[in-house]
């Protein structure tokens, strides 16, 4: 949904010139009206769950996906309207999937590219020691756009294998 971000901004200077005498006084008087366009504050439609498997997965995280309804919302998988697959560790997130949004973190420092099930992305480390990769597939639609996090403890070459096993199996 495209939003109207028109905010007509109206200046309107009145000046009025008098002259009394042998001088002249001049009195300027600024007026602003400011006119919001409507909006409407639907929340976004949700996104479906992301359609990967996951061929390999690093030591001690768990084959079971976890329930996102009971796993408490990050920085990571707070994004209105996105699905997320979680993957655990014991009963911490070890792995999130999300669809529906690309990182919401800029990356600090270096990353590299990477093929996703034949789609490039990006992935790299973030200053809390967690790894992300970024993708998107064509149309570009929002619920296009994939995260997936990796939480500490991880090792680089696990997150590689686990980038590299991925299998798109869905719409």
């Amino acid at each position: 949904m495209r939003m109207k971000r028109s905010l007509p901004l109206f200046l309107v200077l009145f000046i009025a010139c008098s002259e009394s005498g042998s001088g002249s006084t001049t009195t300027i008087e600024a007026v602003t009206t400011t006119t919001l366009a409507p909006t409407t504050t639907a929340p976004p439609v949700e996104c479906p769950r992301p359609p990967y498997e996951l061929g390999f997965l690093p030591v001690g995280v768990g084959t079971g996906v976890l329930d996102a309804e009971e796993i408490e919302p990050d920085v990571w998988t707070s994004v209105p309207g996105s699905s997320a697959t979680l993957w655990g560790r014991d009963d911490v997130v070890a792995i999130a999937l999300i669809r529906g949004a690309l990182p919401a973190v800029e990356w600090p420092g270096d990353r590299g590219a990477v093929l996703i099930d034949g789609t490039r992305g990006v992935v790299g480390p973030h200053p809390d020691e967690t790894w992300v990769a970024g993708w998107f597939e064509a149309p570009g639609e929002r619920c296009d756009l994939y995260t997936m996090v990796f939480y500490p403890p991880v090792a680089d070459e696990d997150v590689e294998q686990t980038l590299a096993g991925m299998n798109r199996v869905g719409g």
